[in-house]
C-alpha cells in the first residue's frame, strides 16, 4: 500500500526558458503539444517540484521542470490556401 505525498501548492513558479509560470497559462511540450496549467506542487520531504499540465489530446500529466523541456506558445500562422495564392489573396 502506498502513502499519499504532502505537498504544498504554489502560487507561481520560475521555469528556465519560460519564465515565470501560473495555472492557467498555456504552455507547450515537444511531445504532449499544448496544455494548460493547472497546478505547481512542492513536496513537503523532498522539495521536488511538479507541475500539472491538461494537454489538448493528451489529458493531465504531472511533470518536473527542469526536465520537461517546456515552452511558451509558438505564435500560430495563418495559413494562406492554395486558391488564395493563385489569385493573390494570400498576402
Amino acid at each position: 500500500m502506498s502513502k499519499k505525498m504532502e505537498a504544498n501548492e504554489l502560487e507561481s513558479l520560475e521555469v528556465n526558458g519560460v519564465g515565470e509560470v501560473t495555472p492557467g497559462m498555456q504552455l507547450e511540450h515537444p511531445v504532449f503539444g499544448l496544455g494548460q496549467v493547472e497546478a505547481i506542487f512542492k513536496f513537503v520531504k523532498s522539495d521536488d517540484i511538479t507541475i500539472r499540465i491538461n494537454f489538448e489530446n493528451h489529458g493531465s500529466k504531472a511533470l518536473v521542470p527542469e526536465y520537461a523541456n517546456l515552452s511558451l506558445p509558438k505564435p500560430k500562422t495563418q495559413k494562406t490556401s492554395f486558391i488564395s495564392k493563385l489569385f493573390g489573396r494570400g498576402k
